[in-house]
């Protein structure tokens, strides 16, 4: 019973289909619903330092796994959503089984009520399809693990990640070489850019190297960034069969927010701590988190200063470390702190000093 916790994602996520189904202002549900359950869930449920029962493995990774079939099924309502036809028959389901017929309240649906469905749809894709894939391709030997991780990070075209995060960031966190490490003072916009860029770049370079030792050319199928752009096509082809133009522009929209998100989330991970490249990675450079509510819906991200100790061991084996450098609230809450750059420095100053007395060799 202690681990249905973790299923909360998956059921927030079919909330979030349902609510684009049902047409019209429903499709802010999503938003909300989410926005509710982190912010409210962080501040009422307080922290949670034990680690999971582990006798179950498989029940543990199994949400995971689900993220593909799942996403993939509210992928389908997005492109659903906008299309002139019942695609695969879902209006007729969904009246067969409640009697609501979506397919009248579909045709009221607005701009304004597209843009509640960009934002549901790429806070899931970020949280939970990315979040998953985070988890899966770090088992990069295992080529399902890897395979499955590299299309949900094709949901929001982000062939580099798998490259780059896994062979790139965990290598070089906490030191100026990293385009995922924040640097003091520069906000979250300049970060996002430099990082989109820079980690792109990394990854190019990585994979080059790659083929290079196995002496493969870089414009065959072997190239993983040219299959990760090709992954993502196949969603923008499935869009624009299913919706045309407008079923592309929702993709695109979408992707480029959960791209957005995670970019957001790296500059909350890393802000400020700095190492020298000689120094080992330790659980103080990375900000960490144990607010209850984060950890059963964002999986290992969480327990972040573990996961760059040790990032082979699976979520629920992480240790939560009450004691390393902490955000100053649960990662949604810390996400909107950040977006107003002013008030994210005034808060992060007393936190960069503490941590500057404790840990500070003169890296920064």
């Amino acid at each position: 019973m202690s681990l249905i916790k973790f299923y909360v994602t998956p059921v927030l996520t079919l909330i979030v289909a349902a609510g684009i189904l049902a047409g019209g202002h429903w499709l802010w549900l999503g938003i909300g619903l989410i926005v509710t359950v982190m912010v409210g869930g962080d501040a009422l449920l307080g922290k949670d330092f034990k680690l999971p029962n582990s006798r179950y493995p498989k029940l543990l990774e199994a949400p995971l796994f689900l993220a593909l079939p799942i996403l993939t099924f509210l992928l389908a309502t997005l492109a659903w959503s906008a299309a002139d036809q019942d695609f695969l028959g879902l209006g007729a389901i969904v009246q067969c089984l409640t009697g609501f017929d979506i397919l009248a309240y579909r045709i009221q649906n607005s701009a304004f009520d597209y843009l509640g469905a960009i934002f549901g749809v790429g806070l899931i894709v970020a949280g939970y399809g990315t979040n998953s894939a985070h988890e899966l391709t770090h088992q990069f030997t295992k080529k399902f693990h890897y395979t499955v991780g590299r299309w949900l990070l094709s949901m929001s075209a982000n062939a580099d990640f798998a490259i780059e995060h896994v062979f790139g960031h965990h290598v070089h966190v906490a030191t100026k070489i990293d385009p995922a490490t924040a640097l003091r003072g520069e906000n979250v916009y300049s970060f996002f850019l430099r990082s989109t860029v820079g980690g792109h770049v990394s990854a190019w370079k990585i994979e080059f190297r790659r083929l290079e030792r196995k002496k493969l050319s870089p414009l065959s199928l072997s190239n993983q960034m040219l299959t990760g752009y090709l992954m993502t096509l196949a969603w923008v082809t499935f869009f624009y069969a299913v919706a045309r133009e407008t079923g592309v522009v929702l993709f695109v929209l979408q992707a480029a927010f959960a791209k957005f998100i995670l970019e957001v989330v790296n500059y909350i991970e890393h802000y400020g701590l700095m190492r020298t490249p000689k120094e080992g990675v330790k659980p103080q450079h990375s900000w960490n988190s144990n607010r209850r509510m984060s950890f059963m819906i964002l999986y290992s991200l969480v327990r972040h200063s573990a996961h760059h100790e040790t990032a082979k061991v699976p979520f629920w084996k992480l240790n939560p470390y009450p004691n390393a450098p902490e955000m100053p609230q649960g990662y949604l809450t810390t996400i909107f702190i950040c977006l107003i750059p002013p008030l994210w420095f005034r808060v992060m100053k007393p936190k960069l000093e503490q941590w500057d007395a404790q840990y500070s060799q003169s890296t920064h």
